[in-house]
């Protein structure tokens, strides 16, 4: 947003004080539109986030509303189009209080948090901290302008403590910050407000949406048939894991992939029972992985379209076929147990990545492979992404609430989904559903993005019809069908 909007004041596009009238416009219809009839208690900082609400609240009162303001700055010190705009609102009869009190808070029936914006860097103290404390503390609805105020526009991290508002009214895109816990949960509801009406796609870090997945997921030909629709291979389950071999086999199925070949160790057979749809192939006499069951099941490799290694086989030593599978050049996906071995034995295995892979690990996995503390991978998922997918040259997909997808240069986000995907099995339906796609012809960044959201829009499906305490892995694998069919 600072690059999109510096290159436009400095060539003459746009005028940073009618942006700031537009901004505020946004902000007074969302009002309007939610709180009608609520006397707006406007809290203002000194920059420009408190310049957007000195035009609101001129607005407001030219309106006939009722409104209050609170400028916790000294006016004396305010430059610039916060000024201008601080003036504007004197002459419209606006009044200031120098402190927010509780007589003000129990006045009124919103808040207006413009105290600061996507400028924050650091923590709040003092008045602006004992402020965004108030706030929270006095049970109105809140709207904040642009970002809560406390909250880190580029990370979602909280600076000290940050204000939870009901609807924040960001300008022009969304906010890295908007879309990262904790920061996405003290936004509320997210409105986009227009200030350019241009369509642009400059920018490096995207939100993945309902057409960008309709865009990605491959048309189905009429003359289609089941080799055409690839042929993935699935190197999964264990002894105590046979469940999640069934649930990444049952998603790629689900996910559309012509052929499913699932290598089991042979304890796993019989369960095959389950999905009769996929070819169920016995690497090994037991329920655990060994050289015997690598050799077997890289014997599978010659004619797959991709192939995903790791979901559920255990302790079992797999690194000798996942440097096989790596010297195919095959799309891999590579998860749970795979990236565990990665990160314990197999780091020069790393070295031999390349851009058809798909690393799928949760922020824990992800520090084990990076070698980045917990808080850290937490702290800057986007970047993590970025740079670990940019180091091993691969593709990334760094799972969590909100999933961030990296080729290296460009990272997706993606905010489907539900607190129900947090249970066992959730990973292994997300490696079926991109192996399904990677099979289906997908680049690696494509079937990891789409994979993502068809997962997290699955889950959202089946939330229609099941709590989330009461959903469980292989429900989103009956709601894929859905979720493929409205994104026709």
């Amino acid at each position: 947003m600072r690059a999109f909007e510096q290159a436009r004041f400095a060539d003459g596009r746009a005028d940073s004080l009618d942006w700031m009238e537009r901004a505020a416009q946004g902000v007074f219809e969302t009002l309007l539109k939610r709180f009608s009839g609520e006397r707006a208690l406007v809290v203002c900082g000194g920059g420009n986030n408190g310049g957007d609400g000195f035009a609101l609240l001129r607005m407001l009162l030219e309106s006939g509303r009722t409104a209050d303001g609170v400028l916790l700055a000294d006016p004396e010190k305010l430059k610039g189009d916060a000024k201008t705009n601080y003036l504007r609102a004197l002459q419209a009869g606006a009044a200031f209080s120098p402190e927010l009190t509780q007589a003000a808070l129990s006045n009124c029936g919103v808040v207006v948090d413009a105290l600061f914006g996507t400028g924050l860097s650091r923590p709040l103290e003092g008045k602006y901290r004992t402020a965004a404390e108030a706030v929270c503390a006095c049970k109105k609805p809140v709207v904040a302008v642009d970002m809560p105020s406390g909250v880190s526009a580029a990370t979602g991290e909280i600076l000290g403590t940050a204000v939870q508002a009901d609807v924040t009214v960001t300008f022009e895109f969304c906010k890295r910050g908007q879309l990262l816990f904790p920061g996405r949960a003290l936004c509320g509801e997210v409105v986009v407000w227009p200030l350019s009406g241009e369509r642009t796609d400059e920018g490096d870090v995207f939100l993945l949406e309902k057409q960008d997945a309709a865009d990605l997921l491959p048309p189905r030909a009429m003359d289609s048939h089941k080799g055409k629709n690839g042929r993935a291979l699935l190197c999964t389950g264990s002894t105590h894991y046979t469940g999640a071999a069934l649930m990444c086999t049952g998603a790629a199925l689900r996910a559309g992939a012509g052929l499913v070949t699932a290598a089991v160790p042979g304890a796993l057979k019989q369960a095959f029972s389950l999905l009769p749809e996929a070819s169920a192939v016995p690497v090994c006499a037991g329920g655990d992985w060994d050289e015997a069951a690598c050799e077997n099941a890289a014997a599978l490799l010659a004619d797959k379209s991709a192939v995903c290694i790791g979901c559920g086989v255990g302790e079992g030593n797999i690194l000798p076929l996942i440097a096989r599978a790596l010297e195919t050049r095959l799309p891999l996906v590579l998860d749970a147990d795979a990236l565990n071995q990665l990160s314990l034995g197999g780091r020069d295995l790393l070295e031999r990545l390349h851009p058809n892979v798909v690393l799928t690990p949760h922020p824990a996995e992800m520090a084990r492979l990076s070698g980045l503390s917990m808080r850290e991978v937490l702290r800057d998922p986007v970047e993590t992404a970025r740079k670990t997918a940019m180091q091993w040259n691969c593709v990334v997909l760094l799972k969590g609430a909100t999933s961030c997808i990296s080729n290296g240069e460009t990272v997706r986000l993606n905010v489907t989904g539900n607190p129900g995907l947090a249970k066992g099995g959730s990973g292994d339906v997300l490696s079926g559903v991109i192996t399904a796609l990677l099979s289906q012809g997908l680049d690696a960044f494509g079937a990891a993005s789409a994979g993502a959201y068809l997962l997290g829009a699955s889950a959202d499906t089946a939330l229609e019809l099941l709590g989330t305490r009461f959903l469980m892995a292989r429900d989103v694998i009956d709601a894929v069908r859905q979720t493929i069919e409205r994104l026709s």
